[in-house]
């Protein structure tokens, strides 16, 4: 019989500099509606800062070294490493490297020298689909142990002018999956969905000139945040998250009250809330972690799941959901049966 794949353990890195809103480069920015702060519910983020020779890759290897040791495992113990950094601007000390991503990289910086690498991207639920392909790779037998790698330098791309550039943070967050033959954890049930008819509310673009032959150096990518994207988002995201939930659910034959904490994307204080009401999750089974961390892109769940663990709201035995949207749009949720999940 082929063993369950279980969280083994979760270790975060946050970049030196933490920057509220009243702090530079957001204090100078021009005509903040006065709604804005309210809707995101954001006071402060971290923010790489390369100066300190901080980058997604650093980030990575540091939350990745601490997770192995949370796990007791040896970087040769590692079979297969699912990695992503949505904007790939900036996670290599050299800025214009694009690719190949870092997932061979992290192997190598970590002695990994039996894994197989891969990058995967699905922007903010990046990690959702990674645990999923842990969990896939280990039920099948062709790994026992997984290191599951979000880590994201989105402040790289921002347009510290506008507006898009306030809601986002950087940081890294790193989980080992593993087999796990006593049942202590497992994936009980999970949904996704896709709906592209909003993909232009939230995009990275090219930036490039417009006369003359161009240079390499002249070629950049920048995020892009539509200024009614607040009102467009509460159209479809607040029924799009708990719609999977309840897939997922169905699924696991469970309802939303059989559930001991939710685990959320963090992309507004607003959106999380809706997701919540809609689910009828009181606020004691979900946290709220944008507040000083931002919307992490990918690696906002990890976080939530990471803080949620420390501040004792999981324990061994429960039955969480962990659920977000991405830009594009996708939707995923996700039910599990946790363990003993150590936490740095």
């Amino acid at each position: 019989m082929l063993p369950n794949a279980a969280i083994r353990s979760l270790a975060i890195q946050m970049p030196s500099r933490h920057v509220r809103n009243d702090e530079e480069p957001y204090a100078s920015i021009p005509d903040i509606p006065h709604n804005w702060w309210r809707f995101w519910g954001i006071k402060a983020r971290y923010l790489i800062d390369r100066e300190q020779g901080e980058t997604a890759e650093t980030l990575a290897v540091q939350a990745a070294e601490k997770a192995l040791a949370q796990a007791r495992l040896r970087p040769q113990d590692i079979d297969l490493i699912l990695c992503n950094s949505t904007c790939f601007a900036g996670w290599s000390t050299e800025r214009s490297k694009a690719l190949p991503r870092f997932a061979q990289q992290l192997k190598i910086r970590l002695g990994c020298v039996g894994a197989l690498a891969i990058d995967v991207e699905q922007e903010c639920i990046t990690f959702l689909i990674s645990l999923q392909m842990a969990t896939h790779y280990i039920a099948s037998g062709q790994a026992r142990h997984v290191l599951v790698c979000a880590s994201e330098y989105i402040s790289g791309v921002l347009d510290f002018s506008d507006l898009s550039s306030t809601t986002f943070g950087d940081g890294a967050a790193v989980a080992v999956v593993s087999a796990d033959s006593a049942s202590a954890g497992k994936l009980l049930a999970s949904s996704y969905a896709s709906n592209a008819d909003f993909y232009d509310l939230a995009t990275v673009k090219w930036r490039y000139p417009v006369n003359g032959p161009p240079q390499p150096e002249q070629f950049w990518s920048y995020f892009t945040l539509d200024r009614n994207a607040p009102a467009e988002m509460q159209k479809f995201v607040p029924e799009g998250v708990p719609a999977v939930v309840r897939k997922a659910l169905a699924k696991a034959e469970l309802t939303p009250d059989d559930i001991d904490f939710y685990v959320f994307h963090q992309p507004s204080k607003i959106l999380v809330s809706l997701w919540a009401n809609n689910l009828g999750v009181d606020e004691d089974r979900f946290l709220l972690t944008l507040g000083e961390y931002g919307c992490m892109v990918s690696v906002s769940m990890p976080v939530t799941l990471y803080e949620a663990l420390r501040q004792g709201l999981i324990k061994p035995g429960n039955r969480v959901v962990i659920a977000g949207a991405a830009t594009g749009w996708g939707f995923g949720a996700q039910v599990w049966e946790v363990g003993p999940i150590q936490w740095n």
